[in-house]
């Protein structure tokens, strides 16, 4: 079993703060021991919760945190400083597209679990800054069964709806991605650059 802080975890669930199911950490740590990436990007950083797990569980060598909400990125902050990983995690705290598209760094693994329609306006810049062999591990692909149908579209969701199903699209028929999706979680989609 992979070490998690169990304090940030009830903290997320009773704040009403996203933090990733135990199941995708779990997956997310194996795909990332398996693939021995070692220079990680998070979009969405929240509290900090799965910075650290993958810091603490990993043999990365950095992880680059972008969290535009401010008063969880100063919490993420404490919590990183409370686990000493700030050596290994630097947080970033602004818009992810912004900082994709003036970012200079590549990485081999991005994980991508920040605003869930913004996944398809991600998509060109990440390509950019992932290494030949580097993976995208997209997570909300079925965003609670709403992209899958077996739960109604809200609302208030469908514009984000509408742009996962274009996200999955265009992962599934880039012919410069490898993408397999697994009912991991609330859907994992694993996209490794081939070229």
């Amino acid at each position: 079993m992979i070490n998690l802080d169990k304090d940030m975890k009830e903290y997320g669930k009773n704040h009403k703060v996203p933090i990733s199911l135990d199941d995708t950490l779990d997956f997310l740590i194996k795909t990332i021991n398996d693939s021995n990436s070692k220079h990680i990007l998070e979009i969405g950083t929240a509290i900090g919760y799965s910075s650290i797990a993958m810091a603490e569980n990993t043999n990365c060598i950095s992880i680059d945190s972008v969290e535009l909400d401010h008063s969880r990125y100063l919490l993420a902050k404490e919590n990183v400083a409370k686990h000493n990983l700030q050596d290994r995690i630097t947080l970033y705290n602004e818009d992810a597209l912004e900082y994709i598209k003036n970012s200079d760094k590549t990485y081999d693994f991005i994980y991508l679990d920040g605003p869930k329609g913004q996944y398809i306006n991600y998509l060109p810049y990440l390509m950019k800054i992932l290494k030949v062999n580097g993976i995208i591990f997209a997570d909300n692909l079925y965003f609670h069964g709403m992209v899958t149908g077996a739960i109604p579209v809200s609302k208030g969701c469908r514009a984000m709806i509408k742009g996962l199903h274009k996200y999955i699209d265009e992962i599934n028929s880039n012919p410069n991605l490898d993408t397999k999706i697994y009912d991991i979680g609330d859907g994992i989609g694993i996209s490794k650059r081939i070229k």
